[in-house]
């Protein structure tokens, strides 16, 4: 451990201001003083209070609509029983503007609530065993799991017993509330399914084989945008508290305290490296771990049918709510619902969506013809199943987008353009409102991240474009593709992905798969260019489409990509060949080709110079990467 103590030692000489703030007041003091804000108003809240220690109990202030709060309700795994949804329902309805939102830790936020009623409110939600401890700033979030534990087919250890013993460990506990270096997210899968993207949090606990036992291989250091590594443990069920009680202690003692930035787990373990942090966990725990086992949680989690058989014989019925939108009357409506016709669990998802359990056959059509049911039925669009949108402008004072709108509308663009059977197909759209990444836009299929940026002299807000994301646990994130795009632009630009997803995917192939199989294979630079030229073409009608063809893939640089290309354009536009052989290291001997303009006299002459210049004999006149093509084009 002499690694990790210096390292931590060093890093930790100079303390970020939060970190000097808990030096000097504590959340214990914000607590005791609630009833005393409430009774003398929003002026009587200090600064420190209302901008960090309130929020170690779920109490966030937003400025986007004064002098009201959100708080963040913990859903331990997203399992809600019926009361605990009705009161829910009914506090939404009474103290919140009957706004609910739900979110990607399977959690409830609840919002316009005025700082008089919020004792209340927290006394009520306590009635029904949920609290809002510790989900925000530096705790212990909520745990998640996966929404059918327990019960679905492919779920060969419940984890809830084992997720409310590492929840006691820290829950309501003054030693552990805001005294981590940072945020921690937690989840865990005893599912061959991946529906709670386990790989994507601090520490993962993950479905696993090993000698014929079945437990949990460990991944750690997942945040926004980076998935979890492997650790090389594999434990049974009853070892997981034990190991996440030293793995909690060794963070809070020796996380790092300088910057806010780069304090997650991820960092210590870039820092002192997997093995040094692995070793000071045994220590901790004074017990030596096994070596990992083959990890089996690797399909792909979402919904397709709408409808999933348990192991009961009865079945979980999904409800799609876009960009997690719900409200209190809904939420009322659901449990109702939940306990007519299902067993009155309700379980809440990763992708914002929910489940009611428990559905006996005979009464699926009754449920289905609910209007509760229609207003957020599984959608026959896999552009609206598994989409995931953060707050945005309205409700984050972080927010550059208003984003949850922005994920609506282009799902709605898809599904009207782009109609697909979702049993077919599958496609994770995720948007982060800010660079902050609540919307973990980096593991989305296509991840969105709202930016602001000069366009011809003017500020504009728009997006950053991200592909080939994963839920997988191979350690992949998703790449920035385009930078920069306009927010009215961005429905056009991801169309040009859709369109060669589905003109290429092999049949129930998800877009994920997709991505490995054939995108992949391409620069992300051609990827790109191909999704701008083809835009471009929207606009100058005389341009042919692009595509993605086999003789793109696997070309070793971008100057074989852009021949490639120019030589499907110049085909394209002219109906023939520019050289018999279509490869760049074999045409040295042959003539230049004509311009296409004097082949066909419908394109327009300016592209005559750019695709003779992807293609030219002379690699000293020909372009080498495709920055220098959409320079000329102006795109």
């Amino acid at each position: 451990m002499e690694k990790l103590i210096k390292v931590s030692q060093e890093r930790n000489k100079r303390l970020n201001k939060i970190e000097k703030l808990k030096q000097e007041h504590t959340p214990q003091e914000a607590w005791e003083k609630l009833e005393y804000y409430a009774e003398h108003g929003f002026s009587s809240i200090p600064e420190h209070d209302l901008s960090y220690f309130l929020k170690c109990f779920g109490i966030f202030y937003r400025p986007a609509t004064p002098e009201r709060f959100m708080i963040r309700v913990r859903i331990p795994g997203g399992k809600l029983s019926y009361e605990q949804a009705k009161k829910l329902g009914e506090v939404a309805k009474e103290y919140g503007n009957d706004y609910i939102d739900l979110t990607t830790r399977m959690q409830v936020e609840l919002r316009y609530l005025k700082i008089e009623d919020i004792p209340t409110v927290l006394k009520e939600l306590e009635s029904v065993g949920i609290t809002t401890f510790q989900t925000g700033v530096d705790n212990f979030r909520n745990i998640v799991q996966d929404p059918l534990d327990g019960v679905a087919f492919d779920n060969v250890i419940p984890t809830w017993e084992i997720l409310l013993e590492m929840q006691e460990i820290f829950l309501k506990k003054d030693e552990w509330i805001c005294k981590l270096p940072r945020k921690f997210n937690i989840g865990i899968s005893g599912s061959f399914s991946n529906r709670c993207n386990v790989y994507g949090h601090d520490a993962c606990f993950v479905l696993a084989e090993k000698d014929g036992m079945y437990g949990f291989n460990v991944y750690l250091g997942g945040k926004v945008g980076a998935v979890a590594r492997p650790a090389g443990i594999f434990l049974l069920g009853d070892e997981v508290p034990l190991f996440f009680r030293a793995l909690a202690k060794i963070f809070k003692k020796y996380g790092f305290k300088d910057s806010r930035n780069k304090n997650r787990l991820k960092y210590l373990i870039d820092a002192v490296g997997m093995e040094e942090i692995i070793d000071a966990v045994k220590n901790e725990a004074n017990r030596d771990f096994e070596e990992a086992g083959k990890t089996l949680t690797d399909l792909e989690g979402g919904e397709k049918t709408g409808r999933v058989q348990l192991k009961d014989s009865t079945f979980a019925m999904h409800m799609v709510v876009p960009s997690g939108i719900f409200s209190g009357t809904d939420m009322i409506e659901v449990a109702e619902a939940s306990r007519e016709y299902g067993s009155g669990d309700i379980r809440l998802t990763v992708t914002q969506n929910l489940y009611i359990l428990e559905v006996k056959r005979e009464n699926i059509e009754k449920l289905l013809s609910l209007p509760i049911y229609q207003k957020y039925k599984n959608i026959s669009s896999p552009y609206f199943n598994d989409v995931i949108a953060c707050a945005g402008t309205e409700h984050c004072p972080f927010g550059v987008i208003p984003n949850k709108p922005d994920a609506i509308e282009v799902s709605d663009y898809l599904t009207k353009n782009y109609p697909v059977d979702p049993s077919d197909a599958k496609v994770r759209m995720y948007w982060s409102a800010c660079q902050k990444g609540c919307g973990i836009h980096g593991n989305g299929d296509i991840g969105f991240v709202g930016v602001k940026f000069k366009k011809d002299g003017e500020t504009v807000v728009g997006v950053d474009m991200y592909y080939g994301g994963t839920m997988r646990g191979q350690q992949e994130e998703g790449k920035l593709l385009i930078k920069s795009i306009p927010l009215k632009e961005v429905k056009y630009y991801i169309e040009e992905l859709i369109k060669e997803y589905l003109r290429l995917k092999e049949p129930k192939e998800s877009f994920e798969l997709f991505y490995k199989r054939v995108l992949s294979k391409i620069s992300k630079q051609a990827v790109a260019f191909i999704i701008k030229f083809n835009n471009l073409s929207k606009k100058k009608t005389q341009f042919p489409h692009l595509e993605i063809t086999e003789t793109l893939l696997n070309k070793s640089s971008e100057e074989e990509e852009i021949f490639t290309l120019g030589f499907q354009l110049y085909k394209k536009l002219t109906g023939k060949n520019p050289y018999t052989r279509p490869n760049i290291l074999e045409i040295y001997d042959e003539p230049m080709p004509e311009k296409p303009s004097r082949l066909n006299q419908d394109i327009q002459k300016e592209l005559d110079n750019i695709i003779l210049k992807m293609i030219h004999k002379d690699p000293e006149k020909r372009y080498k990467v495709f920055t220098e093509i959409e320079k000329d084009l102006g795109i």
